[in-house]
């Protein structure tokens, strides 16, 4: 398997994460950093810190009263979580421009990330906002994709949708790297979390991953499962999937969830979706 250093030597020109994400992150490393300068750099950029309040004022953090400020948010939030808003906050700013099929990307993203929080709840596996973030990165490669060969990207899209065959296969004829691998390659250039990195990295073949770390293995299963939801719903794609089924997926057979429990985790999701939808892409 190709190093990610030589993966990402090949992409070329690659977006740095975002300048807020970087700032919070070294604020939340620092044992010294202080509530007040956690809220005074996020709101370094106003987008970030109206979409923050948004996401945190919304039903899936279920918080009894409103949320006005971003100190009242960090205090109440907690740092894991507060992580994963301002990286969702920011994400987006990844893309090179925005028209209709970066609309779709990200969409599928934030279906993922909420799909993947979702699971990991109601399943009781891994962390929530671990799920939540490594849902989020899992479809990072195919925007880095875009950005750097749109032409080919967008072939390779159309082609899909025309019917040519799975998207799995179809990229493999295109590019050398599979998206997974390319979006672990750059989260790891980012400096993220190893278990992040290889959660994303695995996603799709983490049933034969024998010799990487459980850990790993059952949130690569979460994100695994979180993307076969977007799928199946729709998110991120042009109509719902009604042939797909989700409970023959690796991520189902892996958490042993049976055909009328996934339908129900199923329809839950879609409302959950539903309702905080808006939080992160209106």
């Amino acid at each position: 398997m190709q190093e990610y250093s030589e993966i990402v030597g090949e992409m070329g020109d690659l977006p740095p994460m975002p300048l807020v994400a970087v700032k919070v992150l070294e604020l939340l490393q620092d044992p010294d950093s202080s509530v007040k300068k956690l809220a005074e750099t996020i709101s370094l950029d106003p987008a970030v810190s109206a979409r923050m309040l948004k996401i945190a004022n919304s039903s899936m953090y279920g918080l009894s009263r409103q949320i006005t400020t971003l100190q009242n948010a960090l205090v109440l939030l907690g740092e894991r979580t507060v992580r994963s808003l301002v990286l969702a906050s920011s994400m987006s700013s990844v893309n090179k421009s925005f028209g209709l099929l970066e609309k779709m990307l990200w969409e599928e993203s934030v279906g993922r990330a909420l799909a993947a929080k979702f699971i990991s709840t109601n399943l009781n596996r891994a962390n929530g906002d671990e799920a939540f973030l490594a849902g989020l990165f899992s479809n990072l490669g195919k925007t880095i994709r875009n950005n750097n060969d749109p032409e080919q990207y967008r072939e390779l899209v159309e082609a899909v949708y025309n019917g040519a065959g799975e998207y799995l296969i179809l990229e493999q004829e295109v590019f050398t790297n599979p998206y997974y691998r390319v979006g672990a390659a750059v989260l790891n250039s980012w400096k993220i979390a190893p278990l992040l990195v290889e959660a994303v990295n695995h996603q799709i073949d983490f049933d034969d991953s024998s010799d990487v770390d459980n850990e790993i293995i059952e949130l690569a299963a979460v994100v695994n499962l979180a993307a076969i939801f977007s799928q199946k719903l729709g998110i991120g794609y042009r109509g719902a999937d009604e042939d797909l089924d989700v409970a023959l997926c690796a991520g189902a057979r892996y958490f042993d969830v049976s055909p009328a429990q996934m339908n129900e985790l199923l329809v839950e999701f879609e409302e959950v979706f539903a309702e905080n939808r808006d939080f992160f892409i209106g």
